[in-house]
């Protein structure tokens, strides 16, 4: 919940940062157990895929001689900066070029090592007892989005940036961070298990509300991967026609049912805004302009850069600093550039090869534990969990939706529900 309502802001927004990795100290604290039971009965790719991504950052803050950290690419400028200001060249120093920035990147990792930690080893039952949570928090987020957006975003903006009347942001700073939040939503939703009553009746009505809320973000990313939990739910329910059905599905009839009420009243809603000019407009008439024409600008420089600094990178966190040193004269602007818009771009610049083997090998851990199993037990929720962190792969193409706290939590969840019963060690 503390992710989700102070974690939207990024690394501008170090207080509300400094709160969830606090929390994110004490429950690892709490939970000094199930700490040691991950290590020792946890998937052993996992546990090490943890481990050296807490390691990465922490590496690039131990000093090294001068000798050796200046013959490192792009540390002549550091070396003469020392020299211009009188402390000499002669000092040890760490291979981050800026130490305190990677600090800040490493406890940017606590809160989501902390809920892969401590939710991995949890039964099947707990685990999905955190997912509904989630769930709960995330319409809370949109209950504060619909106040907001109700008065043309004048009350109750969670963060001081450049906002427009007419975007849906909830809890975030950003539009395409606030879609892709919805999108996960709308991605585990269709992967949950089965739901009856007035469980279904909720289940439907917010994948409604979270559809909408995609669209009236006006993030042309949201809207394109909104493809990821349609393409799940035709899946699931086309795995139902065919009679192949699980523990965890509803009947066909029902399914299909709700999915084609669902769709006949997002049409409607959407359609009816978009003919008389409404807010669905807005949207689509941004999705299909050029826009964002900066961006091959930033990506051409960020290229540039990370072969400044490879194999072994700048340091985790340390992006805004280096890529001003290397942005090109006729691509400056007043405004500063911030982020690469593309986080693969931005963990080349700062982790090298070791960062982007790591980022590789998570999305290959994902990716088979995400596949169907001999066990048909939870396997639309591994599905749902596979896809919600392919979609957050995919906007990270174009934008950085890992660089918040709030994200970074959900894709942990996501994580966490990779994790099967049958992995954890004997």
């Amino acid at each position: 919940m503390l992710a989700i309502l102070l974690g939207g802001g990024g690394v501008a927004y170090g207080l509300g940062n400094m709160v969830i990795q606090l929390a994110a100290i004490a429950v690892l604290a709490l939970n000094l157990r199930a700490c040691a039971d991950f290590a020792r009965n946890g998937p052993r790719a996992l546990v090490a895929l943890v481990a050296v991504t807490l390691a990465l950052p922490l590496i690039q803050l131990i000093p090294l001689p001068p000798a050796l950290w200046q013959s490192l690419p792009g540390r002549d400028l550091i070396a003469q900066s020392f020299t211009i200001a009188g402390l000499g060249a002669d000092r040890w120093f760490p291979a981050s070029v800026d130490p305190m920035r990677t600090l800040v990147a490493f406890c940017g990792t606590l809160a989501p090592a902390a809920i892969i930690v401590t939710g991995s080893m949890l039964s099947r039952e707990q685990k999905l007892g955190l997912l509904r949570w989630a769930l709960i928090c995330i319409c809370g987020a949109f209950v504060l989005g619909v106040v907001q957006f109700a008065s043309g975003n004048q009350w109750g903006l969670l963060y001081d940036e450049r906002s427009d009347p007419n975007v849906f942001y909830a809890t975030f700073a950003n539009r395409n961070s606030t879609a892709l939040m919805f999108v996960i939503a709308l991605t585990l939703l269709a992967a949950l298990p089965r739901a009856r009553g007035l469980a279904a009746v909720a289940s439907a009505v917010a994948g409604v509300l979270f559809a909408v809320a995609v669209v009236l973000t006006q993030s042309r990313t949201g809207m394109a991967l909104l493809a990821v939990p349609i393409g799940l739910l035709v899946l699931r329910l086309g795995a139902a026609a065919l009679g192949r059905r699980t523990r965890e599905q509803t009947s066909p009839r029902m399914a299909f049912g709700m999915a084609l009420a669902a769709a006949v009243v997002v049409s409607g809603v959407f359609g009816a805004s978009y003919l008389t000019g409404g807010r669905v407009a807005e949207s689509v008439d941004r999705f299909v302009s050029a826009g964002a024409a900066d961006r091959p600008e930033m990506w051409e420089d960020s290229y540039y850069a990370a072969g400044q600094y490879w194999p072994v990178g700048s340091g985790m966190g340390t992006f805004d600093e280096v890529f001003q040193v290397h942005e090109s004269l006729e691509y400056v602007s007043p405004r500063r550039a911030g982020r690469a818009h593309s986080d693969w771009l931005e963990i080349a610049i700062e982790g090298g090869v070791f960062a982007l083997l790591v980022a590789v090998l998570w999305l290959g851990w994902v990716l088979l534990s995400a596949l169907p199993r001999g066990s048909r037990e939870g396997t639309w929720l591994r599905l749902g969990a596979g896809a919600a962190i392919g979609a957050i792969a995919l906007q990270s193409l174009v934008d950085y939706p890992l660089r918040n706290q709030s994200l970074l939590c959900l894709a942990a969840l996501c994580i966490v529900l990779l994790v099967s019963r049958r992995e954890q060690v004997s």
